[in-house]
């Protein structure tokens, strides 16, 4: 694995990752990971697509990572959800694009999943296909009340303050699907050894939360996301595989994850796949069935970047 700075285009310093442990590669796949974690967490499934002929290249999103370090973790300026977007797009075109110029499929799980339902929006012809995982719909009335939440603390408390509040309510009430279990973040996998790893790592959820402002410009970035200009922008024709446990209540245990299918299938999307995986939890790439999931994405990489004929 390498790792790189890219300066984004504010002067942000952005840490990159890429793995290139590669012969001949076919494509690049591109990973947007999800809210309160980072890159290094994809060691496994990037060396895995490196071993089938995929460069992998992958960025700690704003407020995440190296890209803030340890004083700064949850903590961001300015419009931070829409701003790690063209964090990502510049990432695609440095290095899938001009450097490598070959086919990128871009994978985002969870929050990166709903970056991604942005990215798709703004640059999506340049991509083979995307994986949403971990993804849902998120223009419900949840949101609406989180938007309400971060509006008002972000005005009383200011926006580097955690949103302790948000994480209670989101995280927290994930927590209690599976509280019989007696384990914090139980919701994200059926792997015991995983969640401990997670609960021990200073830069995963279980050690800071997310920032108020952060958590503003997520939920007003989903607002937008939603808005009919925005959906009708993605390409009619880009290949989108949904897939998520359905034990996931991220997902809304599988229905709010279809409700997201159901939505782009009525936006005329054409090569659209959905798949909920029996018993699952959040971080499918992470779960005990994890060689299926592994499979079905490398199966639909393969699918989207071969050569047309």
């Amino acid at each position: 694995m390498e790792e790189f700075n890219l300066i984004s285009f504010d002067g942000t310093d952005i840490h990159c990752y890429m793995w290139n442990d590669v012969q001949n590669p076919k494509a690049v796949v591109q990973i947007a990971h999800g809210m309160g974690e980072h890159c290094g967490r994809y060691d496994d499934f990037a060396s895995f697509l490196n071993k089938n002929g995929y460069i992998v290249i992958a960025e700690d999103h704003r407020g995440h990572g190296k890209t803030c370090g340890y004083e700064k973790r949850g903590i961001v300026e300015g419009d931070s959800y829409n701003d790690t977007i063209s964090d990502m797009i510049a990432l695609t075109n440095n290095y899938a694009v001009k450097k490598f110029k070959l086919p990128v499929v871009l994978i985002g799980h969870s929050y990166g999943s709903f970056l991604s339902q942005g990215y798709i929006e703004r640059n999506g012809d340049a991509l083979s296909g995307v994986i949403l995982s971990g993804s849902a719909y998120m223009n419900t009335a949840q949101v609406a009340f989180g938007r309400v939440v971060a509006s008002i603390q972000n005005f009383i408390f200011g926006g580097e303050k955690p949103a302790k509040l948000i994480a209670k309510l989101s995280f927290g009430a994930y927590d209690k699907q599976f509280k019989e279990e007696k384990q914090p973040f139980a919701w994200l996998t059926r792997d015991k050894e995983v969640v401990k790893k997670y609960i021990a790592d200073e830069y995963c959820g279980a050690a800071f939360d997310m920032s108020i402002a952060f958590q503003k410009s997520f939920f007003y970035g989903m607002k937008t996301v939603y808005r009919p200009e925005s959906l009708k922008a993605i390409p009619k024709n880009l290949p989108v595989f949904i897939a998520s446990g359905d034990k996931d209540p991220v997902g809304g245990n599988g229905a709010l994850t279809t409700r997201l299918y159901e939505e782009y299938k009525a936006l005329g999307l054409t090569d659209l796949d959905l798949k909920l995986y029996p018993d699952a939890r959040h971080e499918i790439l992470n779960e005990l069935n994890k060689d299926e999931v592994y499979s079905d994405f490398l199966a639909f990489i393969d699918k989207v970047t071969a050569p047309k004929e």
